[in-house]
């Protein structure tokens, strides 16, 4: 088929599709590269459906996105409809799913959150839904950029009506197709897109298609009425997080998806993360995905519990390290406006005025020095009458300025009374021009001192250290304290402030931790109070890894020794039972007390024979459990008490019993660590509770 469209070169065929062929041209009028979308000839062309088709096109054209492939224009002539789009070039996710056979799952979950955010513009922008949410529908730009496109244009062609068979096949692609749409309903929302999204998500994990190997009929039938497996079973190396997410974004029921095109950015963003989406698990067969016996509803609110725990933690802890940084920054900005305070210059040296000398006096100058602010004084050559005397005072205070470095105050002052008595004389001007350059020198040397300070103090408070920082500004003692002391007083007087308001984050820090360490060590014992030994392992896990308990964490690796030791309790008991093979003993069961011979222990149960009172050497043989057995009989096969797994192993019987006396007693021969806790939730306020 060859294609000719008026103001277009055709430059060559792109692709081919059920519904429409897609032609790369330049826009002569533009000089530009774009996209031809050519729709089939079997759609509508009655003036009412070239209408919509042109409505519906102008609406998508709108859209300005990055993440969408911009519609230019759209078209009806001579009976066939195309569209004129931005030419993107790059390949499509389907090039790539098929070209890997499975996308990773931060790749999967990168491109998801692109296409949601798209998605999110065009539907709260201009109420605008794709209704063809594919893989080859989604690009990747050559700067990896991920597009969206034909957004709306699915919806578009569906306007202009056609035959009876255009809603299936043209509303969509079936391994994506939401419920809805398969049943054909008008009222569609954002939630079918949502619902393609998952479905798009669950073909990039997994490899698979929903309902793949299914002719279409079949597969539009099943996304209303079936399900696919999890896609756990079909990637095993996918988190839960991710199967959650599908899960839900795939819900049959529209009103069970995400809400909003929001909530699923920030479900995408927290799975992302390593976290469970937010809400309510769904109801069981809610989905077009089934949920695998490895997501149980118990596994998914324990995860929650164990991640809220561990955000709280790491929230607290980046809390309190801002909140000291930030102090610091505060502090550190303080000290500088302190230092700028004190680099104002010192009270002006009050000069006698200029004295007017005779022009033949003037007529040479030299430049004294480019140090000082403004241009120097200038400096006659020739001699005056008190010359010499003049001299020998400009050079005294010289020496004496040579002789006494550092005191730029006393030699300011030489000077000073140097240009006082030679008025009139070239050595008035020349100690001008010294004191101006030895007022600048000082001005360079207190604002040293106070940048010396500021370098000194800027450690300890970064560190808290408040009273050594005050008490490096209050002691200063070196050159020009005197002139700082002012300025010094004003900065301690602040740093006085900050002290107390850090001390008082630091201690609201320290209650926030304990409150934590508290919470956190109640889950802890009410786990193992409730028999729920793996839910004290994990929590133990999570402790190990929290800053809170940093100082605690070897004592918190051997007690949670102990809970693994004490959850394999039930493997000792079958282990007294393999060292008594072939014995004939009295065993109390549940169902009472039995003379058995003890035969081979296989997987969980134990092989006994029971000599029959019927007949000479008739015997039954049969099986028991672990759980078979009475507390009487369990307790005396788990070892030594002093053994701190199997005394908190009797310690949780004997509470399960009500026997708290007991349970005191096995619990104080535990891990310390735990010991401390259980006995004090035994024996503390909350013991009403318990009883």
């Amino acid at each position: 088929m060859s294609l000719d469209i008026k103001g277009f070169e055709i430059l060559g065929k792109l692709g081919q599709g059920g519904m429409a062929s897609v032609w790369m041209a330049r826009q002569v009028s533009l000089d530009r590269t774009v996209a031809i979308k050519v729709l089939s000839e079997r759609f509508a062309v009655a003036p009412d459906d070239i209408r919509r088709f042109q409505e519906e096109a102008q609406a998508a054209a709108k859209l300005k996105h990055s993440g969408i492939v911009q519609v230019h224009d759209a078209k009806a002539e001579d009976g066939v409809y195309y569209f004129i789009m931005e030419y993107v070039a790059g390949y499509t996710v389907g090039d790539w799913v098929r070209r890997k056979g499975v996308l990773s799952e931060q790749d999967a979950l990168s491109v998801a959150e692109c296409v949601a955010d798209a998605l999110s513009y065009a539907w709260d922008r201009a109420g605008i839904i794709h209704c063809d949410i594919k893989p080859d529908n989604i690009i990747i730009d050559e700067d990896g950029t991920v597009k969206v496109a034909d957004l709306g244009l699915a919806r578009t062609i569906s306007a202009m009506g056609g035959s009876e068979e255009a809603p299936s096949e043209i509303m969509g692609t079936p391994a994506y197709i939401s419920p809805e749409q398969a049943e054909g309903s008008p009222q569609l929302d954002f939630r079918a897109d949502i619902y393609s999204l998952g479905a798009m998500l669950y073909h990039l994990v997994t490899g698979k298609m929903m309902f793949e190997g299914c002719s279409e009929d079949e597969i539009l039938e099943k996304q209303i009425t079936d399900t696919v497996a999890d896609p756990m079973e079909i990637n095993h190396g996918l988190t839960k997080g991710v199967c959650w997410l599908i899960e839900r974004m795939t819900a049959k029921d529209p009103a069970l998806r995400e809400a909003s095109w929001e909530a699923v950015r920030q479900d995408i963003l927290r799975v992302r993360r390593g976290l469970m989406p937010v809400g309510n698990v769904l109801p069981e067969g809610a989905s077009t995905v089934r949920r695998c016996d490895r997501r149980s509803l118990a596994d998914y609110q324990r995860v929650v519990r164990l991640q809220k725990a561990a955000m709280a933690a790491s929230t607290r802890t980046v809390r309190t390290t801002l909140v000291a940084a930030s102090v610091a920054i505060v502090i550190a900005i303080a000290m500088r406006q302190y230092m700028i305070q004190m680099q104002a210059p010192p009270p002006p040296v009050v000069l006698p005025p200029p004295v007017v000398l005779p022009p033949e006096v003037v007529t040479n100058v030299v430049t004294v020095t480019e140090t000082v602010a403004g241009p120097p004084v200038p400096v006659p050559t020739e001699p005056t009458e008190n010359d010499d005397a003049a001299r020998e005072m400009y050079e005294f205070a010289e020496i004496w300025c040579k002789n006494h470095p550092d005191d730029l105050s006393g030699a300011i002052a030489q000077f000073s009374s140097v240009a006082r008595e030679t008025r009139g004389t070239k050595y008035m001007l020349m100690a001008q021009n010294r004191m101006r350059e030895l007022t600048e020198l000082r001005e360079d040397a207190i604002r040293s001192v106070l940048r010396a300070l500021l370098v000194k103090t800027q450690p300890m408070i970064a560190e808290g250290q408040f009273r050594d920082a005050m008490s490096v500004v209050a002691e200063y003692s070196g050159p020009y304290a005197d002139e700082t002391k002012d300025v010094r007083q004003r900065a301690l007087m602040k740093m006085r402030d900050e002290k107390r308001a850090w001390e008082a984050e630091q201690r609201q820090s320290e209650e926030r931790l304990e409150r934590h360490r508290r919470n956190t060590m109640d889950v802890l014992t009410m786990a193992i109070l409730s028999d729920d030994l793996t839910l004290a392992i994990e929590t133990a896990m999570a402790m190990e890894k929290d800053t809170a308990f940093s100082n605690d964490r070897q004592s918190l690796e051997t007690a949670r020794d102990v809970l693994e030791k004490s959850d394999e309790i039930d493997d000792r008991i079958l282990d007294s039972f393999r060292s008594q093979r072939g014995q004939t003993v009295d065993l109390h069961l549940n169902s009472g007390t039995r003379t058995v011979t003890i035969g081979a222990v296989v997987g969980n149960e134990v092989s006994c024979r029971q000599m029959l009172s019927v007949g000479r050497g008739a015997t039954s043989v049969f099986q028991i459990g672990v759980n078979d057995l009475t507390a009487r009989e369990r307790l005396q096969r788990m070892g030594p008490d002093e053994l701190p797994e199997v005394a908190l192993a009797k310690g949780i019987m004997a509470f399960q019993s009500r026997a708290y006396t007991h349970a005191e007693k096995y619990f104080s021969m535990t891990h310390p660590l735990l010991a401390e806790e259980l006995l004090s939730r035994l024996r503390g306020d909350d013991s009403d509770e318990i009883d």
